[in-house]
């Protein structure tokens, strides 16, 4: 990109990020660019103050990015550059700043240029795309068809990239952050690092470090998933050195009052976790599973890689519903195939009663012939008591290695 102008700033430059597509407002697609664009904004020290998701409708679009450009300096939006009659944000985006829509023939060539790079022929509808505001900055798109543009308007600027993930992190990272940095210099460095706990809940987590949760920096905050609680330390510092210290101090501190109950930090899973103990043991898993879909299994598969410690699973049918569940488990244990063989085995169940929904596990060891269970009322939608199972058995497996 060219021509920029950069802006001295004083304080945390604000976003806003405004998701366009009537597909997300029907459910059938999940903005997963909302999220992404925020962690990297984060990461760069810009305050994600809002985020939103509007239709396909031009004067809807419009009043979002008006909103936007009066409560923030960087306005994002995705989505809505195809060349299509419902692609509506080259439009909204002018109306929004009073401005016409011109053609670019810079613009209409690189379409035609892509679209003979790809031997096939731009059909009519793709002129579309090389519109855009009067006075917009055109940011050429190399790994699709949609050019993209920042208009500066009244001190703020709006950023339209566009929806097709791939595209848009591309533009994001080699484009549109670039441009950010020279207008919004970072003075200051933000680090965020993840704890990983199971075995306990949310609440209990929370009585045990809730008051790390009122500092002002690090930010900390919690995340409950399936079976696993997520600790978010975020730190703000002059420089690496002392955004790392900050976050080393509460980390300490969050270790000294949960102890063994934090498994893993960023990108460690909980199956990760128990496939390293076991590999470095010399030891070996496989499951065998009721009404869970295989999570087990498949967290297992996917976290193995080539370890080679995950031995096999057996899925035996759907959800158990009769008799006493801590039964069923120890049966399913003891009428698993001869082949199924490993030093642990674990067994993970959903039990269906008339009124209730219960999650259980066993775990077998070949060394001493034991099998341990673990059972807990379940109070959420069954379609995730499959995954809490999971998580239950891994965290069983993990304190027994």
């Amino acid at each position: 990109m060219t021509c920029v102008i950069v802006h001295k700033v004083s304080t945390k430059p604000t976003a806003e990020i405004i998701a366009i597509g009537s597909e997300l407002l029907s459910g059938y697609i999940i903005d997963t660019n909302s999220s992404h664009i925020s962690r990297v904004l984060a990461s760069s020290g810009i305050e994600i103050c809002f985020i939103s998701a509007v239709g396909d409708d031009e004067e809807v679009i419009a009043d979002a990015i008006r909103r936007a450009l009066s409560r923030a300096d960087i306005v994002l939006t995705t989505g809505g550059l195809g060349p299509t009659i419902d692609d509506k944000t080259r439009a909204a985006v002018s109306l929004a700043t009073d401005r016409s829509l011109i053609f670019e023939e810079i613009l209409f060539q690189q379409i035609e240029s892509r679209f003979s790079h790809w031997g096939r022929k731009m059909s009519d509808n793709n002129v579309r795309q090389a519109y855009m505001p009067d006075g917009a900055l055109p940011i050429e798109n190399p790994v699709g068809t949609a050019p993209c543009f920042v208009v500066e308007h009244d001190g703020s600027h709006v950023i339209s990239l566009p929806g097709v993930p791939r595209e848009m992190k591309y533009l994001l990272d080699h484009e549109v952050m670039p441009y950010l940095d020279r207008i919004f210099p970072a003075n200051d460095v933000i680090k965020t690092r993840v704890l990983h706990t199971a075995g306990v809940g949310e609440s209990v987590v929370d009585a045990k470090i809730g008051h790390l949760e009122s500092m002002e920096n690090p930010v900390v905050g919690l995340a409950a998933h399936q079976g696993i609680v997520d600790i978010r330390i975020t730190a703000t510092g002059s420089s690496d050195k002392e955004a790392d210290k900050l976050i080393n101090n509460v980390e300490e501190e969050a270790r000294g009052h949960l102890g063994d109950v934090i498994f893993g930090v960023d990108g460690q899973s909980l199956a990760s976790v128990v496939l390293e103990q076991l590999e470095k043991s010399g030891h070996t898993v496989s499951v065998v599973e009721s009404g869970t879909s295989g999570e087990l299994a498949s967290k297992l598969v996917v976290a193995d890689k080539a370890r080679g410690v995950f031995g096999m699973g057996l899925l035996c049918g759907n959800f158990v519903s009769g008799g006493d569940i801590e039964t069923n488990l120890k049966d399913m244990m003891k009428s698993r195939p001869t082949d199924l063989d490993s030093s642990f085995i674990i067994a993970s169940s959903v039990y269906v009663n008339e009124n209730s929904i219960e999650i259980g596990v066993a775990l077998y060891r070949s060394d001493n012939k034991s099998i341990t269970t673990k059972t807990r009322g379940f109070g959420g939608h069954i379609d995730y008591a499959g995954e809490w199972a999971a998580n239950v058995g891994l965290d069983l497996l993990r304190d027994c290695v």
